[in-house]
């Protein structure tokens, strides 16, 4: 009977309906390599893999590249394994596992457990032999030079002795008590001094602590705030990156273009000297987007980050001072950045086509540019390996979801080592590739879009939905995406498409990838949410179509793209049919109390008032169409208060809300079974509400 019906719908509909729908669980069956790290004096690298929510800790050596397990962990928890780093000689793997804690000193736990969990550092063999072991509590690490102690940042900065070895005299539990909030940041190459960050507040100093006096030394303290201390190859000079210090009143924001210097310092006198200023807009996001923005290199040149042509590129200059020479260029971003032993220059970024990424080398001098992957890829994160002959990355395409990949560092064919087989239930055939679009808002600005079209077999009038990312400062791909968190959601656009939705990703104004005037659009989010234009161009984008039924047009995301899933329920319940909230900022004015990453555009008092016109509370009277509010309470990016606000504002007006609260759970849905139930709730709401069909 079964293969009848079968048969029979492969008559009705062709081959494509015949086949069992997509579940996203099928989607999200390949393990997802999180991290990628390297040692630096052999050529090993390890990552995080995360299968169904269970991660563990893996490595390969060259040449085999065979991948090997390092860790047992068998319960998809939501505890987090970070912060890699390799003994020099790759021998000992260090990492953290475990979330932060909150202001109450409680570590996040998203499985709610009654014993509660830690953040921890811990080692391990990179060849497998032996069990991990335990450090101590702390959320980062750092290898002494000489590889028999292990600077652990928690509370404070400690050392402690690697298992089997005899810590060095100097290395003590509390090893810098100084006032401020002190971070280790780099070993002198002799292993005699450590740098350090402590902040104060409003202003910071880079110190230097002589391990065997017990003596600190402040390396050119001034009224600023200073960072990113690096020291040069043969450990006689000290460079770090100085801006403004905070004046009273003030608070961070990340649309301001602020302009950076670069010291250099003696290490022994801490005499410092200004050796480069950037222009009035060259810096900002450069120095805060999470790659160290400051280098030197082994052949003597200070490396840097800065957006003075308006893209964010990388530069060389002498540590003397001069003109900076370009070390990546063109109307393009270079995101992740690593350098050679031989002085040559690796990145992954955006500069053969803007919507996918790709990784390039420069030489030396910087004055060869050369594209090592496929344009049409989505290839990051490159790491020059000890010896010369390789390079490792993650890699993905369309279709191929990430995995991590090893290449000839010359150029030549690209291996994918892990996971080098995909599962058999992971649907390589029938995932699409989505098409890159230009959308031009009513003001005229130019944002792009990804276009997942549903299967031809669904024929009729079709439901379509517009998903906006977070951040805001992000770019969704065509495809799979190399952060956690969008991967997630490629996979739901995926897995919606295949359900006979159009679904355009959006990346609108103030997003990254299409340079620094994009990313600083004036009036943006709590200062008039002027890409809320790019909002109604896709949604325009979509109505124009033949085959879509413009009366069922919803739209979903998360964070900020909850901010705009919100807003455009509130501003135009009467193009949009329906909508998935996930933590979204709903009240810019609760936003510029601070507390959360959702108070980062520096808000002053004369401003909330725009910043309250701004946001979703200020249209509800507008507000008709249903919608689905998602939000973890252990939420540390945007406050679980917005969501309460909301959801009860719209209960008040006998609105129709749906809810669905993860209590424990974190802004990112650390566990896959929270994936899980966000994914097939805001499917089974749109099902509910847009009704698509396979015809009229």
């Amino acid at each position: 009977m079964r293969a009848a019906m079968v048969a029979a719908l492969a008559a009705m509909f062709g081959p494509a309906a015949a086949q069992a729908p997509l579940r996203i669980e099928d989607l999200l069956s390949a393990p997802q390599p999180e991290q990628l790290t390297a040692a630096a004096a052999a050529p090993t690298i390890a990552w995080v893999a995360n299968e169904r929510g269970v991660r563990n800790l893996w490595a390969a050596r060259a040449p085999q590249f065979a991948p090997r397990r390092l860790t047992a962990f068998d319960e998809d928890d939501g505890q987090l394994i970070g912060s890699l780093q390799f003994s020099r000689d790759g021998r000992w793997l260090a990492y953290v596992r475990g979330g932060s804690a909150d202001a109450a000193g409680n570590n996040s736990n998203p499985t709610g457990d009654p014993d509660g969990q830690e953040q921890a550092v811990w080692v391990v063999a990179s060849d497998g032999s032996g069990k991990p072991q335990r450090v101590a509590a702390g959320r980062s690490a750092m290898f002494a030079p000489n590889g028999d102690a292990l600077i652990v940042q928690g509370r404070g900065v400690g050392c402690y002795a690697l298992p089997g070895a005899s810590a060095p005299g100097w290395c003590k539990e509390a090893l810098i008590k100084t006032r401020g909030a002190n971070a280790a940041a780099e070993f002198s190459p002799d292993g005699k001094s450590l740098a350090f960050v402590s902040n104060r507040g409003d202003h910071a100093f880079v110190g230097l602590l002589d391990l065997e006096k017990r003596e600190v030394r402040w390396i050119g303290a001034d009224f600023n705030n200073d960072a990113n201390p690096a020291f040069s190859p043969d450990g006689r000079r000290i460079a770090f990156l100085r801006t403004a210090a905070n004046k009273p009143g003030d608070a961070f924001d990340l649309t301001k273009a602020n302009p950076f210097e670069i010291w250099v310092a003696d290490a022994d006198s801490g005499s410092a000297k200004r050796v480069f200023r950037s222009s009035e807009t060259a810096g900002g996001y450069a120095q805060f987007n999470g790659a160290d923005p400051l280098l030197w290199s082994r052949d003597g040149r200070l490396i840097f980050a800065s957006e003075q042509s308006g893209w964010l590129h990388w530069y060389a200059i002498s540590p003397e001072g001069g003109a900076p020479s370009p070390l990546s260029r063109g109307e393009c971003e270079a995101e992740t950045v690593a350098l050679a032993d031989d002085g040559a220059f690796v990145f992954s970024g955006n500069c053969a086509q803007i919507d996918h990424r790709q990784v390039f080398s420069v030489d030396a001098q910087g004055k060869a540019q050369t594209l090592l992957t496929a344009k049409d890829e989505i290839a990051t994160e490159p790491l020059p390996l000890a010896g010369g002959e390789w390079i490792a990355l993650r890699h993905a395409d369309a279709r191929r979801p990430t995995a991590i990949a090893v290449m000839p560092r010359a150029g030549g064919e690209l291996k994918r080592i892990f996971p080098a087989q995909l599962p058999e239930q992971f649907p390589l055939s029938r995932l699409v590739e989505p098409k890159t679009i230009a959308l031009k808002a009513g003001d005229g600005v130019v944002s792009h879009a990804t276009v997942f079209e549903p299967p031809a077999s669904f024929k009729g009038k079709r439901a379509a939905l517009v998903y906006v990312h977070g951040g805001p400062i992000r770019q969704m791909l065509p495809g799979w995406h190399y952060s956690s968190y969008y991967y997630n959601d490629y996979a739901s656009n995926q897995w919606l498409a295949s359900q006979g939705y159009v679904v355009l990703a959006l990346n609108y104004r103030d997003g990254t990838g299409y340079g620094q005037k994009f990313r600083l659009a004036d009036k943006q989010g709590p200062r008039g949410a002027s890409e809320y234009q790019d909002v109604l161009a896709a949604h325009a984008w979509l109505a124009a179509r033949g085959d879509v039924d413009a009366r069922r047009i919803g739209i979903y995301g998360g964070s900020y793209g909850g901010f705009l899933t919100s807003s455009a329920l509130a501003r135009n319940s009467d193009l949009f049919a329906a909508g998935v909230d996930r933590h979204g900022v709903h009240d810019w004015r609760e936003s510029a109390k601070g507390g959360d990453n959702s108070g980062l555009w520096g808000l002053k008092p004369d401003e909330l008032e725009t910043a309250y016109q701004s946001s979703p509370m200020s249209r509800l009277a507008g507000w008709r169409s249903p919608v689905l509010v998602v939000h973890g309470d252990d939420d540390r990016a945007v406050k679980f208060s917005q969501g309460i606000d909301l959801v009860e504002r719209l209960r008040e007006r006998k609105l129709p809300v749906e809810t669905l609260v993860l209590p424990d759970e974190d802004h990112f849905f650390l566990r896959y079974a929270s994936w899980l139930r966000v994914h097939r709730a805001t499917g089974e709401f749109f099902d509910r509400q847009l009704k698509p069909g396979r015809g009229e």
